[in-house]
């Protein structure tokens, strides 16, 4: 029986796939190739600037994590707004670019240019991190939709899991190729030409997204309008998805910025095992978005947000907690997969109970919530573990995480059934 499930659910995935929109499979190969070059940049970079040659602490590289995702919370309204303005196509482009400061970060390793480099690449990248949804929103039919959000999601995990490998062995076989040293003391050279690889992938995503045919704008906003946000329809919704995912943001930079320096001072992880881990973590993850549709087909949308978050709150202690390697690897992987499964379910959620003339507005307004926080107890974060402190930041996520969940349920619970009625109500005559 469990095996006829799966592969119904598989089919259902494969004709889905068949019956998307010429516009949303070409965006779906741009994603693809997002996700393979940032599942290696993603894996390596810290760790890069970590190495002993480079020379830079964790609190220097929570420093500029903290330029960065300030700057992403600072911009993600306004980004919000231009996407409205010009499109999301156009969104998506101008997004890709911010690929190219990330040049600067491996060429110029001067403390100011890494801070402003990282500062650019998160106030360009924002916009077309805002543009995705309403992008996918356009460009599917409901029935699809929660489908295209998960496809999407679990699109680019597959191609992260194949970045966070090769990200992990990359380095060590390009310096052994040049016969310079490898391992946890391996030469810089070998990271910056895999990073250069890196980059080469994300920016190639532009391409499949110049092939996309804009559809026509049933009314192209006006810009003294956005800006004083007369697009705004749903402000008491908006803001009770503000409030949850500031908490999430609050609590993930205490841990998630920093895992890949955390699991080598903590554990003496080696490039190698930190892209493993990474890869491992996306694959469940990868499993889990698949599965995430028909969760939310049985419990509802909301339920299923909360249920996930909760049950990956005890794995986030033991990563720290775990007596060895394989068991703190173990526990990464489940908090990973559960904490984030259920994101496309809550991203549809979202764009569900708005009107079409604040999407991109809201995801703004979401990636400022989710950033801003981030971004401080990054720095936070950094200087404990400078520090040697393993177990408070974890602490402190935990408890955050327990909180946030307990608020987006009591706010959304019935937030479905309720929007159900309203519509079901509209079409009274």
């Amino acid at each position: 029986m469990e095996k006829l499930q799966v592969y119904s659910r598989l089919s259902r995935y494969v004709q889905l796939i068949r019956l998307l929109s010429p516009n949303a499979k070409l965006f779906l190969i741009a994603m693809g190739l997002q996700g393979l070059g940032s599942g290696i940049w993603g894996v390596i970079f810290y760790l890069y600037l970590n190495l002993p040659e480079v020379g830079f602490e964790p609190n220097f590289i929570g420093n500029m994590f903290t330029a960065s995702g300030i700057a992403t919370g600072l911009v993600a309204l306004p980004a919000g707004l231009l996407c409205e303005r010009i499109g999301p196509k156009k969104g998506l482009m101008i997004g890709f670019m911010a690929n190219l400061a990330n040049l600067v970060q491996i060429i110029v390793l001067q403390p100011s240019a890494l801070l402003l480099a990282s500062l650019a690449s998160g106030l360009i990248g924002t916009v077309s991190w805002v543009a995705y949804a309403p992008f996918m929103m356009e460009n599917s039919r409901q029935e699809e939709r929660t489908y295209l959000f998960s496809l999407n999601w679990a699109l680019m995990i597959i191609m992260g899991v194949l970045g966070s490998y090769l990200g992990g062995v990359m380095p060590d076989l390009v310096n052994g190729f040049m016969g310079l040293p490898t391992g946890l003391s391996g030469s810089a050279a070998g990271y910056r030409i895999s990073l250069a690889v890196s980059i080469a992938l994300m920016l190639s995503a532009v391409f499949p997204v110049l092939l996309i045919k804009e559809k026509e704008r049933l009314r192209k906003q006006r810009m003294v309008d956005l800006l004083s946000l007369r697009n705004i329809k749903s402000p008491r919704v908006i803001i009770k998805f503000m409030i949850p995912t500031a908490i999430i943001g609050f609590g993930a930079g205490f841990i998630v910025p920093l895992f890949n320096v955390f699991f080598k001072r903590r554990w003496l992880a080696t490039s190698e095992q930190v892209g493993t881990m990474s890869a491992l973590s996306n694959i469940t993850l990868g499993i889990g978005v698949l599965v995430a549709p028909a969760l939310s087909k049985r419990l509802g949308k909301a339920k299923s947000v909360a249920l996930c978050e909760y049950i990956s709150m005890p794995f986030i202690m033991f990563t720290t907690l775990a007596p060895n390697l394989t068991m703190a690897t173990l526990s990464f992987v489940s908090r990973t997969a559960l904490m984030n499964m259920a994101g496309p379910i809550g991203t549809t959620l979202q764009m569900e109970l708005v009107t079409e003339t604040e999407r991109a507005t809201t995801n703004g307004l979401m990636v400022m919530a989710d950033n801003i926080p981030r971004a401080v107890t990054a720095s936070i974060s950094g200087v404990m573990m400078t520090g040697n402190d393993f177990i408070t930041p974890f602490l402190f996520t935990t408890f955050t995480y327990f909180i946030a969940s307990t608020v987006y349920y009591m706010f959304f619970r019935n937030a479905e059934a309720q929007a159900a009625a309203k519509a079901n109500a509209g079409k009274v005559t």
